[in-house]
């Protein structure tokens, strides 16, 4: 992304560092509130509800906590944090390498449209608000990394990032059980409230992790990449260090939800 010289906006958001100074940008980016249209998207949550699997307090905190497990830390958060890592490093061939593979986990029509139509929208944000260009090939890329390249262009650290994308993820997702089941207000800042405690908990160590798996990655034997460069139909081994990352590639209970989504009778949100 490139930034245009005259904006004081964007300037001050590109400041260095995890301080005070980025606490609104992160308040904005983690809100689902922020004006790219996700509060239209339930994530699987109505599909669900029809389905009879949450119809309470109870059963909507176990599945968020499952949720939360599998798509979040298990998948989401890893990619994220490593595309950070990967951008903070100057790999971005290698970070458009694990985008592509963001794109292509999108097991729905929906979740790819939910992927591509959040994306665009926050692009559309970031040159509104933020006086940023963001190149095409960065916006179809999808919602997260682009969620990626714009905290990582504002230098925020990758627990303020993480921190960011997994709360937006949850809180909209809360709010469509809020509405749809239906659940008191206060029934859903419980559930929200136990599932944020339990990911600031457990993101300390995925990031470590994360962050060290890409390090590992990246100072294998060169004889790898020697190898990959003389045989130039060889492509480098993404592959491999997604297998690392991850331990969720695919949710094939949540894609079904998603399909039957797509043929709800009736239906509050597009996802």
């Amino acid at each position: 992304m490139s930034q245009n010289s005259s904006s004081p906006k964007a300037a001050e958001l590109s400041s260095t560092g995890n301080n005070s100074n980025q606490l609104g940008a992160l308040l904005m980016f983690a809100s689902s509130n922020l004006p790219i249209g996700s509060y239209t998207y339930s994530q699987g949550v109505e599909a669900a509800i029809e389905a009879g699997l949450i119809f309470d307090e109870v059963s909507m905190l176990a599945w968020m906590q499952d949720y939360q497990a599998l798509a979040l830390m298990g998948f989401e958060l890893p990619l994220i944090v490593a595309l950070a890592e990967l951008l903070a490093r100057d790999e971005t061939e290698l970070a458009d390498e694990l985008a592509a593979y963001y794109m292509a986990s999108r097991e729905s029509h929906e979740f790819v449209l939910e992927a591509s139509q959040l994306a665009h929208a926050l692009g559309a944000w970031v040159e509104a608000v933020l006086d940023l260009t963001v190149p095409e090939s960065i916006r179809q890329q999808g919602f997260l990394p682009l969620f990626a390249h714009i905290c990582q262009h504002n230098k925020m650290s990758h627990d303020a990032i993480a921190m960011a994308y997994g709360f937006g993820q949850l809180e909209n997702m809360v709010l469509a059980a809020v509405k749809t089941v239906p659940l008191g207000q206060m029934a859903g800042q419980r559930i929200l409230w136990q599932l944020q405690a339990e990911l600031q908990r457990e993101l300390p160590a995925l990031i470590d992790e994360v962050v060290q798996t890409v390090g590992l990655w990246l100072n294998e034997p060169h004889a790898m990449r020697k190898n990959e460069l003389e045989n130039p139909v060889q492509k480098p081994q993404i592959s491999i260090l997604i297998a690392r990352l991850t331990n969720a590639g695919n949710l094939p209970n949540l894609a079904m939800l998603s399909c039957q989504h797509e043929q709800q009778y009736s239906r509050l949100f597009r996802s």
